[in-house]
């Protein structure tokens, strides 16, 4: 029984008479490699396919005056995301002050799969109200390997059902793990300039030992020529 595993794109979706859809995948051959041969084997045979996009899409709600999010995130020192303080305007509404109610509207938003998925391996993603309280280590299990049919059986619904379920879930934290990703990465720019610093003071320390190495040679030189 053959098996490929590869990365690729969607380039056409044909309707075909007598109910047949045909699907052309595009893939690079350089990453296919030697899997091309088990894929020749398979022309005419039945086989089982899984696509997965590698984006997340989702939505934001946003002030339409404003083009500002309504609800917005912050992370803190130890990588939790949180809903920040209310925008100044919000506090003003809150406060009974007359504000104009803002138009809402929803601004389409996509995000690499893989950003969202290790937002979640890493235990950050919190519960999401609509979901099982175990989603987080539903949709973990799957990221590890686990078939769709095989959570599916264990949840007694369909596999369409609990891939719609786990892509919502995805989606639903999808804005959150941006925040968490931007304030990773904020990080790791921050500890580099730090480990140059450091790499930076080590030269000079080595460079001042070799001057005064080089300064206690030269002086025991003159001593010994001063005795001649």
């Amino acid at each position: 029984m053959s098996f490929v595993n590869f990365d690729g794109s969607v380039k056409k979706v044909n309707h075909k008479p007598k109910g047949v859809t045909e699907l052309v995948l595009e893939i690079s051959t350089k990453g296919l490699g030697n899997s091309i041969q088990n894929l020749a084997e398979m022309i005419d045979n039945d086989v089982r396919v899984e696509i997965e996009s590698d984006v997340v899409r989702y939505n934001v709600q946003i002030n339409a005056h404003t083009e500002r999010p309504i609800v917005n995130y912050q992370v803190d020192q130890s990588g939790v995301v949180h809903i920040a303080e209310p925008e100044p305007e919000q506090l003003e509404a809150e406060l009974g002050l007359p504000a104009e109610k803002p138009q809402i509207e929803e601004k389409p938003m996509e995000i690499k799969r893989e950003v969202v998925d290790r937002f979640i391996q890493e235990g950050m993603a919190p519960e999401q109200e609509g979901f099982p309280e175990n989603m987080a280590d539903i949709v973990k299990r799957r990221i590890e390997g686990e078939s769709y049919r095989k959570l599916a059986s264990e949840l007694e619904m369909s596999s369409g059902a609990i891939v719609d379920l786990i892509n919502d879930y995805r989606a639903a934290v999808a804005p959150l793990a941006e925040k968490w990703w931007d304030w990773k990465e904020d990080q790791a720019n921050e500890a580099v300039p730090m480990q140059k610093d450091e790499e930076a003071a080590d030269v000079d320390l080595d460079s001042s030992q070799s001057v005064k190495d080089d300064s206690d040679g030269n002086d025991q030189k003159e001593e010994k020529d001063g005795a001649a």
